[in-house]
Protein backbone atom coordinates (compact mmCIF):
# COMPACT_ATOMS: atom_id res chain seq x y z
CA UNK A 1 0.00 0.00 0.00
CA UNK A 2 1.48 3.29 -0.75
CA UNK A 3 1.70 5.88 1.75
CA UNK A 4 -0.53 9.57 1.36
CA UNK A 5 1.94 12.47 0.75
CA UNK A 6 2.49 14.98 3.93
CA UNK A 7 -0.37 17.42 4.24
CA UNK A 8 1.59 21.02 3.74
CA UNK A 9 1.40 24.53 4.84
CA UNK A 10 -0.02 27.07 2.26
CA UNK A 11 2.50 30.52 2.89
CA UNK A 12 -0.16 32.29 1.36
CA UNK A 13 -3.60 31.27 2.74
CA UNK A 14 -2.67 29.26 5.66
CA UNK A 15 -4.48 26.35 4.59
CA UNK A 16 -3.13 22.83 6.26
CA UNK A 17 -3.73 19.95 3.77
CA UNK A 18 -2.80 17.34 1.22
CA UNK A 19 -1.82 19.68 -1.64
CA UNK A 20 -3.06 18.32 -5.10
CA UNK A 21 -1.06 17.34 -8.22
CA UNK A 22 -0.61 19.50 -11.10
CA UNK A 23 1.33 19.48 -14.40
CA UNK A 24 4.58 20.94 -14.15
CA UNK A 25 6.55 22.71 -16.74
CA UNK A 26 9.67 22.49 -18.54
CA UNK A 27 11.83 19.86 -16.70
CA UNK A 28 9.45 19.43 -13.71
CA UNK A 29 7.64 16.57 -13.75
CA UNK A 30 4.69 18.00 -11.65
CA UNK A 31 3.60 20.44 -8.90
CA UNK A 32 2.18 20.63 -5.64
CA UNK A 33 -0.85 22.70 -5.34
CA UNK A 34 -2.55 24.32 -2.31
CA UNK A 35 -5.57 22.41 -1.79
CA UNK A 36 -7.12 26.22 -1.35
CA UNK A 37 -5.97 28.70 -2.92
CA UNK A 38 -3.97 26.50 -5.96
CA UNK A 39 -0.77 28.16 -5.26
CA UNK A 40 2.66 26.34 -5.72
CA UNK A 41 3.87 24.73 -2.84
CA UNK A 42 6.61 23.22 -4.27
CA UNK A 43 7.68 21.39 -7.60
CA UNK A 44 6.92 17.63 -7.21
CA UNK A 45 10.26 15.02 -9.25
CA UNK A 46 8.80 12.45 -11.54
CA UNK A 47 9.77 9.57 -9.41
CA UNK A 48 7.32 10.97 -6.24
CA UNK A 49 4.47 12.00 -9.27
CA UNK A 50 4.71 8.50 -10.66
CA UNK A 51 4.14 7.03 -7.36
CA UNK A 52 0.68 8.62 -7.18
CA UNK A 53 1.28 10.22 -3.51
CA UNK A 54 -0.66 12.99 -4.64
CA UNK A 55 -4.45 13.66 -5.26
CA UNK A 56 -5.03 14.35 -8.77
CA UNK A 57 -6.12 17.78 -10.14
CA UNK A 58 -9.31 17.46 -12.24
CA UNK A 59 -8.88 17.75 -15.53
CA UNK A 60 -12.47 18.83 -17.09
CA UNK A 61 -13.02 22.29 -17.44
CA UNK A 62 -16.27 23.73 -17.38
CA UNK A 63 -17.61 24.88 -20.73
CA UNK A 64 -20.83 25.49 -22.50
CA UNK A 65 -22.11 24.72 -26.23
CA UNK A 66 -24.99 26.99 -27.12
CA UNK A 67 -25.36 28.90 -30.52
CA UNK A 68 -28.28 31.16 -30.97
CA UNK A 69 -28.46 32.84 -34.64
CA UNK A 70 -30.47 34.90 -36.57
CA UNK A 71 -30.54 35.27 -40.27
CA UNK A 72 -31.75 34.27 -43.76
CA UNK A 73 -31.76 30.80 -45.16
CA UNK A 74 -29.46 30.40 -48.17
CA UNK A 75 -29.89 30.76 -51.83
CA UNK A 76 -30.06 27.03 -52.33
CA UNK A 77 -32.51 26.37 -49.80
CA UNK A 78 -33.15 23.42 -47.13
CA UNK A 79 -31.83 20.02 -48.38
CA UNK A 80 -33.38 16.76 -46.31
CA UNK A 81 -31.63 13.85 -47.10
CA UNK A 82 -32.81 10.09 -44.68
CA UNK A 83 -29.88 8.66 -42.51
CA UNK A 84 -29.05 4.81 -43.02
CA UNK A 85 -30.64 4.66 -39.55
CA UNK A 86 -33.85 5.97 -40.95
CA UNK A 87 -33.61 9.37 -39.12
CA UNK A 88 -33.93 12.76 -41.49
CA UNK A 89 -31.56 15.37 -41.64
CA UNK A 90 -31.89 18.91 -43.38
CA UNK A 91 -28.89 20.91 -44.02
CA UNK A 92 -28.74 24.70 -45.09
CA UNK A 93 -26.79 27.37 -44.99
CA UNK A 94 -27.48 30.36 -42.63
CA UNK A 95 -26.35 33.95 -44.24
CA UNK A 96 -25.54 36.42 -40.83
CA UNK A 97 -25.12 39.66 -42.62
CA UNK A 98 -24.04 42.68 -40.09
CA UNK A 99 -22.41 46.22 -40.44
CA UNK A 100 -19.08 46.42 -39.18
CA UNK A 101 -17.28 49.60 -37.61
CA UNK A 102 -16.24 50.54 -41.10
CA UNK A 103 -19.41 51.35 -42.33
CA UNK A 104 -19.78 48.27 -44.66
CA UNK A 105 -22.02 44.96 -44.50
CA UNK A 106 -20.17 41.65 -43.76
CA UNK A 107 -21.59 38.46 -44.75
CA UNK A 108 -20.92 34.93 -42.95
CA UNK A 109 -22.41 31.82 -43.99
CA UNK A 110 -22.77 28.72 -41.33
CA UNK A 111 -23.99 25.54 -41.83
CA UNK A 112 -26.41 24.40 -40.15
CA UNK A 113 -28.28 20.70 -39.75
CA UNK A 114 -31.39 19.93 -37.79
CA UNK A 115 -32.34 15.65 -37.14
CA UNK A 116 -35.75 14.05 -36.65
CA UNK A 117 -38.86 15.88 -36.10
CA UNK A 118 -36.90 19.11 -36.31
CA UNK A 119 -35.74 18.10 -40.11
CA UNK A 120 -39.28 17.36 -41.48
CA UNK A 121 -40.73 20.77 -40.31
CA UNK A 122 -37.63 22.65 -41.74
CA UNK A 123 -37.85 20.99 -44.90
CA UNK A 124 -41.10 23.84 -45.68
CA UNK A 125 -38.31 26.83 -45.32
CA UNK A 126 -37.60 28.76 -48.19
CA UNK A 127 -34.58 30.45 -49.59
CA UNK A 128 -34.18 34.16 -48.21
CA UNK A 129 -36.68 33.24 -44.95
CA UNK A 130 -35.38 34.74 -41.92
CA UNK A 131 -35.16 32.04 -39.28
CA UNK A 132 -33.68 31.79 -35.62
CA UNK A 133 -31.94 28.90 -34.81
CA UNK A 134 -30.53 27.55 -31.93
CA UNK A 135 -28.39 24.61 -31.53
CA UNK A 136 -24.64 23.63 -30.65
CA UNK A 137 -21.04 23.51 -32.57
CA UNK A 138 -20.38 19.87 -33.89
CA UNK A 139 -17.37 18.66 -36.10
CA UNK A 140 -18.30 16.65 -39.10
CA UNK A 141 -15.96 14.81 -40.75
CA UNK A 142 -16.74 16.06 -44.72
CA UNK A 143 -14.07 13.81 -47.27
CA UNK A 144 -10.79 14.46 -46.34
CA UNK A 145 -11.57 17.84 -44.44
CA UNK A 146 -13.49 18.31 -40.82
CA UNK A 147 -16.19 21.46 -41.17
CA UNK A 148 -17.39 22.67 -37.72
CA UNK A 149 -21.44 22.70 -38.13
CA UNK A 150 -24.03 24.11 -36.18
CA UNK A 151 -26.52 21.30 -34.98
CA UNK A 152 -29.74 22.51 -34.52
CA UNK A 153 -32.25 22.32 -31.46
CA UNK A 154 -34.95 24.08 -32.54
CA UNK A 155 -35.43 26.12 -35.87
CA UNK A 156 -37.95 28.47 -35.66
CA UNK A 157 -39.60 30.98 -38.78
CA UNK A 158 -39.45 34.73 -37.89
CA UNK A 159 -42.23 37.21 -39.56
CA UNK A 160 -40.22 40.03 -41.02
CA UNK A 161 -41.89 43.63 -40.20
CA UNK A 162 -43.70 43.30 -43.62
CA UNK A 163 -45.48 40.30 -42.54
CA UNK A 164 -46.55 42.23 -39.39
CA UNK A 165 -48.16 44.48 -41.18
CA UNK A 166 -50.28 42.69 -43.79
Amino acid sequence: MLAKAPPLCCPACGVYDTPRLGPGPGPHAARAECAGCGRVLKWVPKALAQLGLFPQEAAMVASVNRVVLLGSVGKNGVEVRPNTSGASCASFTLVLTELGQDGKTHVQLISCEVWGKKAALAQDLEAGQLVLFEGKLRRVKRGESWETVVAGFDVTPVLSPQGLSS
